[in-house]
């Protein structure tokens, strides 16, 4: 990447720290865009449409993938436009990436039995159970410090995406988890850093208790754990609204992605339905 590409993103960091975009949203973009120089041999103030195109288009790239990478450009070049570093926004001739609907992978009841008793260590476990109790997000989990507790009150504080603070009614399952993990950060970072673990660390630590576990099924990721906390609370009868608002989302149509009718859940329904016999003849009479 060249030097001069440093500079223009150290800009658009804090052109976006401004704005409030997360830390892990800026941190994202940053890295597709020096992946964007360094895979397309470009300096990113001279990039045009074709190198664009030709990075979200190459070989092996997961369409949610694609559409993060065309936000980020959009983003990135719409910046360098308002700010009179470029006379364009090559971004702004990208096609829209069709994405295929989103169907939730949710653990089931009994994989989330085999994930805290499989050998999953005390922290591991904490970060199941935040997951499958409170539906948080890897980085959320990460950053889960005591101070975030109110146990007097049951409730739980969460800062998610964008730094919206939530308070979160607490289940009886964490109420009884929180005095047995310290004082200070849930998930201290290693070696004498200071703070929390990153998100990943949670992710890479969830997929471990998968494999542990011996559940093959490669769409499980750690978050389909959050996806577990919706679609239980939907089959258990949660009021869609306050499942919306549990899952802190924006609209009820991402809650409605998040949440699965089971298969069974389906057939169930149908069962209310009373059979009838089916009639051999139309039953019109002759003229």
């Amino acid at each position: 990447m060249y030097e001069k590409d440093a500079d223009l993103l150290d800009l658009f960091a804090e052109y976006q720290r401004s704005g409030n975009r997360s830390r892990r949203t800026i941190e994202s973009r940053l890295s597709l865009l020096r992946g964007l120089a360094t895979r397309q041999k470009v300096d990113l103030l001279e990039a045009t449409v074709f190198h664009l195109r030709r990075d979200i288009g190459r070989d092996g790239i997961a369409p949610s993938t694609m559409a993060t990478t065309r936000g980020a450009f959009l983003a990135f070049y719409g910046f360098l436009h308002d700010e009179g570093l470029r006379t364009d926004n090559p971004a702004l001739r990208l096609p829209v990436v069709q994405v295929p609907k989103h169907r939730p992978r949710p653990y089931t009841p009994g994989d989330v039995d085999l994930l805290l008793s499989t050998g999953a260590y005390k922290r591991t476990r904490a970060m199941i159970l935040l997951s499958a109790y409170a539906g948080l997000r890897a980085a959320e989990i990460a950053a889960v410090h005591a101070n975030d507790f109110n146990l007097d009150a049951g409730v739980l504080k969460v800062v998610g995406k964008g730094s919206r603070t939530d308070y979160l009614p607490l289940h009886p399952s964490l109420v009884e988890l929180a005095p047995t993990m310290g004082t200070g950060w849930w998930f201290p970072a290693r070696r004498g850093r200071e703070g929390h673990i990153h998100g990943r660390s949670v992710s890479t630590l969830l997929t471990n208790a998968k494999k542990r576990a011996g559940i093959s099924d490669s769409k499980l990721t750690g978050h389909s754990l959050r996806h577990h906390f919706g679609t239980e609370l939907v089959r258990r009868g949660a009021n869609i609204r306050a499942v919306q608002e549990l899952m802190r989302h924006e609209s009820l149509q991402t809650t409605q992605r998040y949440t699965e009718v089971l298969d069974e859940d389906r057939r169930e329904a149908l069962s209310v339905l009373p059979p009838r016999a089916i009639p051999t003849r139309s039953g019109r009479r002759a003229a």
